[in-house]
């Protein structure tokens, strides 16, 4: 049984909060939040008590901290929690900077616990269609990666809420939606993106700070291993597009065998290739005919699935394996992220930072 605070009870973590009340290898000791709202609402789902400090986070009673907090909470929370011994499973981005971000690698690095990042890509299966179709080499060698991540939020944000603060996000729109493609390309690909040549502006959102449309190419480092021994230095491509005036998230890859498409809309996956392909989630027998194939969206506080990000955090920690997403996966995504504003900042590529 682990014992479990979740810090930040309102925003995002309203779709999710459930899910400690639901897990049955949990207990679900603990909400804090500095709104009310969120707090009766913790109640009601028979959470033990609840508090406005983080710091009754800490108390000897919890094992684990979900922290779903603003983006510049996350270091002095996480560091906090990692060297009280407690696990933490933190919401991206890992921080609102790169250096706050090596910061709390560091302390993940030497704390008893364990830090995971949460990442929602990973409860669609969809996703992991597409990574099988990539272990098993059914698209050939790929080329190039396209994803968007966009909605219309910020055309409705007001100006006092935090996401609309470039120091408390560490940027805008790309901060907040692109780092799931760039996260989820880079462990498709089993490769890190090492440079990025982008534009960024804000063009549509008054009471925006940072970004609202930004557009990123990248190239991803190191050989491609489903390519020929004949083409190994071929280099690989991608396109990431944020916005918070528009809509729509996609996620499309292109190879030389085939291609797949994913559209968030209808949670649908389109895909051709050359030759048929069996997976636990996709079966393609029409080689050369694009198919397209739908099911429901993955819910957030479904613990019936085994693929939700919460469930698979604590299974993995009841296991003793490593998390799905670690401080570095989080460290090196937001490292893309702000190579990507340096580049919009000068005009010229960036190169990503690495740890």
């Amino acid at each position: 049984m682990i014992r479990v605070a979740l810090v930040g009870a309102g925003g995002m973590a309203r779709q999710y909060r459930a899910v400690y009340a639901r897990l049955p290898q949990v207990k679900f000791v603990l909400a804090v939040d500095v709104d009310d709202e969120p707090l009766l609402a913790c109640r009601a789902l028979g959470v033990e008590r609840t508090s406005r400090r983080f710091a009754d986070a800490l108390a000897d009673d919890i094992d684990m901290l979900d922290i779903s907090t603003p983006n510049h909470l996350h270091e002095e929370q996480a560091v906090a929690a990692l060297a009280a011994g407690k696990h933490v499973l933190l919401q991206k981005p890992i921080a609102n900077s790169l250096e706050a971000a090596d910061r709390i690698v560091a302390a993940a690095r030497a704390a008893r616990g364990t830090l995971g990042m949460y990442m929602f890509s990973y409860a669609n299966p969809w996703f992991w269609a597409i990574k099988r179709l990539l272990d098993d080499g059914a698209l050939g060698a790929i080329q190039s990666v396209r994803c968007r991540d966009a909605h219309r939020g910020g055309l409705r944000a007001p100006a006092d809420a935090w996401r609309a603060s470039r120091d408390k996000t560490g940027g805008g729109s790309f901060t907040q939606l692109s780092i799931h493609g760039i996260n989820l390309t880079q462990w498709w690909l089993g490769r890190r993106i090492d440079q990025v040549m982008a534009w960024s502006d804000n063009q549509y959102c008054p009471n925006v700070g940072g970004d609202d449309v930004t557009v990123a190419i990248v190239r991803f480092d190191g050989p491609n291993a489903r390519m020929p021994a004949s083409a190994t230095a071929r280099s690989l491509y991608g396109v990431f597009d944020s916005g918070w005036a528009s809509d729509v998230l996609t996620r499309e890859i292109y190879g030389t065998a085939g291609w797949a498409r994913y559209t968030e809309h209808g949670n649908a996956l389109e895909v051709q290739l050359d030759a048929p392909h069996a997976s636990p989630w996709l079966s393609y027998d029409t080689p050369g005919e694009v198919r397209r194939f739908l099911m429901p969206p993955p819910r957030w506080d479904d613990v019936s699935s085994p693929l939700n990000p919460h469930r698979v955090f604590v299974e993995r920690l009841a296991a003793q394996q490593e998390p799905l997403m670690t401080a570095e996966h989080g460290r090196r995504d937001l490292a893309v992220v702000m190579a990507a504003y340096e580049s919009a900042r000068t005009g010229r590529a960036a190169h990503v930072s690495q740890a």
